[in-house]
C-alpha cells in the first residue's frame, strides 16, 4: 500500500479512500458529498499555496478545501 493524503498525489491520478480522519462532524460533511471509505476517485486538479482542491467521484465533480484534503487518505496501488 501507499497511503497519503489527497493533497500529496497528482492530477489526473485515480486512487481509492483507505481512511477518513476528523470528528463527528467532519466525517457527517464527507459522507453527504458521498466520498466514503472505499470510494474510487480522481483528483482533478489542485491550487497553489493550500487552495482547493478539485476531485471526481463518480460523475459528481467537487472542490473541497485543502485542509479537507489533508485529512483524506488514499491508496494509489489499489483502486
Amino acid at each position: 500500500m501507499d497511503i497519503k493524503d489527497l493533497t500529496q498525489i497528482t492530477s489526473g491520478e485515480t486512487v481509492r479512500v483507505v481512511e477518513i480522519n476528523g470528528g463527528h462532524r467532519f466525517r457527517e460533511k464527507v459522507d453527504a458529498i458521498g466520498l466514503r471509505v472505499g470510494s474510487r476517485i480522481i483528483k482533478l486538479s489542485a491550487q497553489i499555496l493550500r487552495g482547493p482542491v478539485t476531485i471526481k467521484i463518480g460523475s459528481t465533480k467537487l472542490a473541497i478545501g485543502h485542509s479537507m484534503a489533508k485529512k483524506i487518505l488514499v491508496d494509489g496501488k489499489n483502486t
